[in-house]
């Protein structure tokens, strides 16, 4: 039992570690980008969104969307993606942050 559970927490923190680099490496392309404009470049160096961002740039600024989470969708009208931390509500449900997209990719709101 002792050495499954080894196991387990060994292979998410290797698992984390791939994601990091991979996640790191696409922030620092978009970062670098020449056509990016300097607004927005730091606002992903800050780690912040603001309405007109493409979903590439807040997946540069803040990561990939919770995938699994309910409120990750997509539909005729847009996107939205939920950003939340495990737990943060009822059974870690409702408790993200909604992010709102047009049909083209840009982000138009969000909410608490």
């Amino acid at each position: 039992m002792k050495i499954t559970r080894f196991i387990v927490i060994a292979s998410a923190i290797l698992l984390c570690g791939c994601v990091s680099q991979q996640y790191l490496s696409y922030r620092n392309s978009v970062i670098s980008n020449p056509e990016l404009p300097e607004s927005i470049r730091q606002q992903i160096i800050s780690k912040q969104i603001s309405t007109g961002m493409t979903k590439e740039h807040v997946i540069a600024s803040w990561g990939e969307p919770c995938w699994i989470c309910y409120g990750t969708r997509k539909s005729s009208s847009g996107d939205m993606w939920e950003y939340n931390v495990f737990g943060a509500g009822s059974y870690g449900a409702g408790g993200g942050t909604y992010l709102f997209f047009d049909n083209n990719g840009i982000l138009r709101r969000w909410s608490n």
